[in-house]
């Protein structure tokens, strides 16, 4: 039997204007304790009732926010066919806020409007987004995707991140190719830094996606991060979907939290405040160099590494998403 998401408690009228709600990650996917067990490393398609998710963001609710114009320029995303538009095109003298009407006119010309970092603007998502945190220790923010009939906003690319995929409206297609990288993070083998090389180019306009999902409402998708994709609206109506980006702690992720906990600790100590002097710099560098990993050595293997285990999970429950977000962000 498809399971279902379970109601959110407390429920009002409106959808968008419901106060943070409870939502467990169960509600998204099948088995999450496997999953926080061990993260799953092909993509995963879950079912749920096509109004499971509608509490959170209707079609009806971007259009009143797109016409009533309820969004600043910093929320708002525009792509058509893998192209990003500048934000100049559409921004005004004080730029704050788009142009008014340029984003409807945007839709109308098939191209998608992503509003960006809604766990920011609505409480309901800004809710879901604080529990999946809570649960996985991951960042995490989400963008909607508003999509025309038979149009596409971005082409194949990768994220560095776990990609949660939930239709909200509408279909979509999601062709989608195992990793040309390996394990892609923000700061090294980012699709924004080194994109596709020419083999791999040709390797995508020539060969068929080996897996391929077509997303109808309720629909929820986990792509693991690096997998290529490049999603298009089908059918007759416009596409409306919310992804949450679950940034995964790595081991260097721990190695920095632990060694910057160490340097934080470090600066109390006089002799680490003390001056280096340029010849040390500068010809005497491999004795310093030493010092410095002798230091290192000693704070490592005299760490306590229960108080340590405590901070690393206080860092992985309370961390926050930088605010600015890539452009293929999905």
């Amino acid at each position: 039997m498809e399971a279902r998401a379970p109601r959110p408690r407390g429920r009002l009228p409106n959808p968008n204007l419901t106060m943070e709600l409870d939502v467990p990650l169960a509600a998204l996917i099948d088995d999450p304790q496997g999953v926080l067990s061990a993260l799953p490393n092909e993509p995963q398609r879950y079912h749920r009732d096509p109004l499971a998710f509608e509490y959170l963001l209707t079609r009806a609710g971007v259009d009143a926010l797109i016409d009533r114009e309820c969004l600043a320029r910093q929320y708002l995303a525009v792509f058509k066919d893998g192209g990003r538009v500048d934000p100049r095109a559409y921004g005004t003298a004080d730029q704050l806020m788009p142009r008014r009407g340029s984003m409807r006119q945007y839709l109308n010309d098939g191209h998608t409007v992503s509003l960006r970092g809604l766990q920011k603007l609505l409480p309901p998502i800004a809710g879901l987004c604080a529990d999946v945190e809570q649960e996985t220790g991951f960042q995490v923010h989400a963008n909607a995707y508003y999509t025309p009939p038979g149009r596409s906003g971005l082409r194949y690319h990768y994220d560095p991140y776990v990609t949660l995929v939930v239709q909200l409206a509408g279909r979509k297609a999601w062709p989608v190719h195992p990793p040309l990288v390996e394990n892609p993070v923000r700061e090294h083998l980012s699709f924004t830094d080194i994109g596709f090389t020419d083999d791999q180019l040709r390797y995508l306009a020539n060969t068929p996606p080996p897996l391929s999902y077509e997303l109808e409402p309720g629909d929820v998708l986990w792509l693991p991060r690096g997998f290529v994709h490049a999603p298009h609206a089908v059918g007759d109506e416009p596409s409306l979907h919310l992804t949450l980006a679950l940034k995964a702690r790595t081991p260097h992720w721990l190695a920095e939290r632990i060694v910057t906990d160490i340097l934080d600790t470090a600066i109390r100590d006089p002799g680490m405040r003390a001056e280096l002097a340029p010849s040390d710099l500068l010809d005497g560098t491999e004795g310093v160099v030493q010092a410095a990993r002798d230091y290192l050595l000693g704070a490592l293997l005299s760490m306590d590494t229960k108080q340590a285990a405590e901070g690393v999970r206080l860092a992985a429950r309370h961390g926050t998403m930088p605010d600015v977000v890539s452009v293929t962000d999905r």
